[in-house]
């Protein structure tokens, strides 16, 4: 008969082997995590994976600034409403003409909000194209509190790492995003007719440093986006007040506003210090939505790295919307000559500096 000295050693042993195992296997997928985020992909694959997306214009990002050499003097970052609210084409059309000289812009914004996205490109703006003068990035009424989602797919991995910690509710989820990401980005590397995706560039899949988002146009899910529409007031008052009642409201104090925008406040001091260090000068624009002209989240925060351009003169005026917060052609070409006609007046007074090099695209 067993004695219970026995026994208790026996339930300890396999306790203890178990364990063992146990770490073991923790180790072992750890390794493995440590060692996918560690395999080399061609980054230009890390931009093709948004097909059937609103994040499909990410890859025509990479392209203007990988591979087109037309200059950038001026470049707008931010969010759907910039894109669709600023024409470029327009834009640098009225700056040539008022300025008598070149003035080369690119609106390189994208749906959805997130200063931790905008910092991803304006290192490879930066990066590719030393010869921009001025970065103009978009507002919206309060900051996003968990960046923009795309982040944790274009993001280097040392970035996603050194985001902030605390009060960060999608930190641990970009973490643990990353071996995944990185794998699959070795296999597209790797087998990339297989995946359908290409390491070359291809004239004909580019759309051209013109590409301009204020036009109507086919989106990726087959639908007419149409740019030209005007609604009653009431169908976008209506939309506007809805969005304003679901809209996060501020919790925290002004001097405790840190950690409530703890992700938008650390990218957004990256961005603009990273802007600066290449001397180039910053701003933000703010597009309001319908009727709803609201104050502007952390403004001194903001005024505080960079001139504010608040373009609150179109929201009264429904012909100006094709829905609640996006301008449609009527109000993307009021705000691009409103913004080009403030952009010349400052060049012209000394207090901005972008006008072009003698430069040959």
């Amino acid at each position: 008969m067993a004695q219970p000295t026995d026994t208790m050693n026996a339930t300890l042993a396999t306790f203890r082997a178990r364990r063992g195992l146990l770490a073991l296997f923790v180790l072992t997928f750890l390794v493995c995590c440590v060692g996918a985020v560690l395999l080399p992909h061609d980054r230009y694959i890390r931009y093709q994976q948004f097909g059937g997306t609103a994040m499909l214009p990410l890859g025509w990002v990479y392209d203007r600034l990988h591979y087109d050499r037309t200059p950038i003097d001026i470049a707008i970052i931010g969010a759907s409403r910039t894109e669709v609210g600023i024409s470029a084409p327009q834009v640098q059309a009225i700056l040539a003409a008022k300025l008598g000289r070149p003035v080369h812009v690119a609106n390189l914004s994208l749906p959805q909000d997130g200063r931790n996205l905008h910092y991803e490109m304006t290192k490879e703006l930066l990066a590719t194209h030393p010869e921009v003068k001025l970065i103009i990035y978009s507002l919206i009424e309060h900051a996003s509190r968990n960046g923009h989602p795309a982040f944790r797919d274009v993001a280097d991995t040392g970035d996603v790492l050194r985001a902030p910690i605390l009060i960060n509710p999608k930190y641990f989820d970009n973490l643990a995003y990353q071996p995944y990401r990185q794998l699959s980005l070795f296999l597209q590397t790797q087998m990339p007719a297989l995946f359908g995706v290409h390491r070359s560039f291809d004239p004909k899949l580019y759309a051209g440093a013109e590409h301009d988002a204020t036009l109507s146009h086919w989106s990726v899910h087959g639908n007419w986006v149409d740019r030209d529409t005007i609604h009653t007031a009431d169908e976008l008052a209506k939309a506007a007040k809805g969005k304003v009642a679901r809209r996060n409201p501020i919790f925290l104090p002004a001097r405790l506003r840190e950690y409530e925008y703890v992700v938008e406040r650390h990218y957004t001091r990256a961005t603009i210090a990273l802007a600066h260090a290449h001397h180039v000068q910053t701003g933000f624009l703010y597009l309001p939505i319908y009727a709803h002209d609201q104050p502007i989240a952390d403004l001194a925060f903001y005024r505080a790295r960079g001139f504010i351009l608040n373009a609150g003169v179109v929201a009264h005026d429904a012909s100006n919307y094709s829905d609640y917060a996006h301008l449609n052609r009527n109000g993307s070409t009021k705000m691009s000559r409103w913004l080009a006609g403030w952009l010349a007046a400052r060049e012209q007074r000394g207090q901005l500096h972008f006008l072009s090099n003698d430069r040959t695209p």
